[in-house]
């Protein structure tokens, strides 16, 4: 019973965010060298509860709102085996809301989130594009922003 309930919960956490669609790799041209830079986006959910149950006969106002922020987190690998990290977060990436109590409607709202992976993806490469003269004045500093010798 404990491997089943461990299995069940694995699957759930893979549910919510599948992690081959949130990986890029790009590599980056410096004057120290080819800057291998590697992105990878986590997306964690929250759940807020609004609205209240009324009595019988009444239009119920209970939903549960949800909204799934992300972190980009970026890895470059310089020529001389070092590396450059930096996490990038956004909150309401994407968001939604499903009728009646947010434990009841977990499940339905990790399969949204998992079939809206072009969405996160999309969100990842616009980072990695914005990151990009981040990682370029990081490789400055580090480096001096023009090649000597």
């Amino acid at each position: 019973m404990t491997k089943l309930l461990a299995a069940g919960l694995l699957l759930g956490a893979l549910a919510a965010a599948p992690a081959a669609a949130n990986d890029h790799s790009v590599r980056i041209d410096h004057h120290a060298g080819p800057v291998d830079a590697r992105y990878s986006a986590i997306t964690k959910v929250a759940h807020k509860q609004v609205g209240a149950v009324v009595p019988g006969g009444r239009a119920s106002t209970l939903r549960c709102a949800w909204s799934a922020g992300v972190t980009v987190d970026r890895e470059a690998r310089l020529p001389s085996g070092a590396t450059m990290t930096r996490s990038i977060h956004r909150d309401d990436v994407i968001a939604g809301s499903r009728p009646g109590w947010c434990s009841a409607q977990r499940a339905a709202i990790n399969e949204e989130v998992a079939s809206r992976t072009g969405q996160i993806r999309d969100h990842m490469l616009a980072v990695a594009q914005e990151d990009k003269a981040e990682l370029h004045a990081e490789l400055d500093r580090l480096h001096g922003p023009t090649r000597t010798g």
